[in-house]
């Protein structure tokens, strides 16, 4: 391989993750804990200089960030995730053509519907705390599949919310039988909002952990406040006249893009960082109940379908990694994992992974590139939020230089490279100093095609 252009990084933009008071409605409807945040997303529209005629992608859409800010400044997105929850979301927050009259109709129907169902199965509206939290549902075909029970993680939702998330979902589907689908999505994503922020016993920080378990919980209260929030949200752009511009979000492979059309103007993502996270599991609760999830075949084939980053979606037959033999950086990083592997003696199914990850991860994004290459406008501009990573046994993974690469190879050249923020990592201990705090970059490589 040609030796890698020079890349000439800066300081850009604020470091703050969180929604400010300035973001726009929708963004809260539901978002994945590990999103960039808006701000930085209308950055580069404001950089890239783009406006109505133009056509903005985001392949790893996530919960729709950069599609929503993009619909903000009237410019045509599309977005593409292989994850079907974070498909279904943000389908949902694009899709600003939904009649509110309607919405708010089937809201008090849906609500007073589960209301009285729960009623029938002893779980009235009032909360209590008087049943234990394990045991028999007690509602016949209101509860999980067997298989779905053993997908949800163990003590992620006390017995009693569950079963209130249940009847929820039951009759959000009968109530919004004669309507729309995406009506019926549109409640579906805030019953997703409920799990998250509430309902479940888990949090982010920023991996998933569990937290203190709740007797109850009231789903009932909380859906109807969110769903009445994200109708309100949609008065708010339908008033400023957004709602005509045109998006789309499919289901698909970020390393093919069948679906995704041509002439795009430019490219705002973020994909998945190589590193230990399993995407399919932060989000795995929500993804059961809605059942976009129903047994392990079905987890499988989301994770067959997702870039690999982890080593809980590497499989056998997996084949990604050919496309980097010939990057002598990235071969060199493979190498040095498997080195520290072997000096620790670290001998685990995953950490023997380890190293196929890395090849893994930059031969599908190879595989995303060329994909690309081809509906990208010759002017077109993009922008790629990467994190270097000390996920593999401490061996520095230099995301940003290593894509600008695979890049380069794939028909792009690499224009910069901004200093988005760093996070203070995995502490190193030497002898002489004891352990020492390791700092990582994340960075926005930016691209054009040549």
């Amino acid at each position: 391989m040609p030796a890698p252009a020079r890349i000439s990084r800066r300081q850009t933009g604020n470091a703050i993750n969180a929604l400010q008071k300035d973001d726009f409605p929708v963004h809260g409807w539901y978002r994945f804990v590990l999103s960039f945040p808006p701000h930085l997303v209308r950055q580069y529209i404001n950089s890239f200089g783009l406006g109505p005629s133009d056509a903005l992608l985001d392949p790893f859409c996530g919960t729709g960030t950069t599609l929503v800010e993009g619909k903000r400044n009237r410019i045509s997105v599309f977005g593409c995730d292989a994850h079907p929850f974070a498909a279904l979301v943000s389908r949902v927050k694009t899709d600003w053509n939904l009649d509110r009259a309607l919405l708010r109709r089937l809201r008090e129907q849906i609500v007073e519907s589960a209301r009285s169902t729960a009623a029938k199965h002893d779980l009235p509206f009032a909360l209590s705390s008087d049943l234990p939290l394990d045991g028999e549902d007690g509602i016949g075909g209101l509860g999980l599949t067997e298989d779905e029970d053993r997908l949800l993680p163990t003590g992620f939702l006390s017995r009693r919310p569950l079963r209130r998330l249940l009847i929820l979902r039951d009759q959000i589907v009968d109530q919004t039988a004669q309507a729309p689908g995406e009506v019926r999505d549109f409640f579906l994503a805030a019953l997703g909002h409920v799990i998250a922020n509430g309902a479940g016993n888990f949090a982010f920080g920023p991996e998933i952990y569990r937290t203190r378990a709740k007797a109850d919980y009231d789903v009932l209260g909380h859906f109807a406040g969110q769903a009445e929030h994200m109708i309100a949200d949609l008065g708010v752009v339908q008033d400023a006249g957004l709602a005509g511009t045109a998006s789309r979000v499919f289901t698909d492979d970020a390393r093919t893009m069948e679906r995704i059309p041509g002439d795009l103007s430019a490219v705002i993502t973020s994909p998945p960082y190589p590193n230990e996270k399993d995407y399919t599991r932060t989000t795995r609760v929500e993804s059961i109940l809605l059942g976009l999830i129903t047994d392990r075949a079905s987890l499988r084939q989301v994770k067959q379908s997702l870039l690999r980053s982890n080593t809980r979606n590497v499989f056998s037959s997996d084949q990604d990694g050919a496309e980097v033999a010939g990057f002598a950086s990235i071969q060199k990083v493979c190498r040095a994992i498997e080195e520290r592997r072997l000096e620790l003696g670290k001998d685990s199914g995953f950490e023997r992974l380890y190293h196929k990850v890395v090849a893994h991860y930059f031969g599908g994004m190879r595989r995303h590139l060329r994909a690309l290459r081809p509906k990208l406008r010759p002017d077109a501009r993009l922008a790629y939020v990467v994190g270097d990573q000390l996920s593999f046994l401490m061996v520095p993974v230099a995301t940003a230089t290593l894509l600008s690469e695979v890049a380069e190879a794939e028909g792009y050249r690499t224009v910069g490279c901004d200093l988005w923020r760093e996070r203070v990592g995995s502490k190193v201990r030497n002898s002489a100093a004891g352990a020492t705090s390791v700092r990582v970059r994340e960075e926005v490589l930016l691209l054009q095609p040549t």
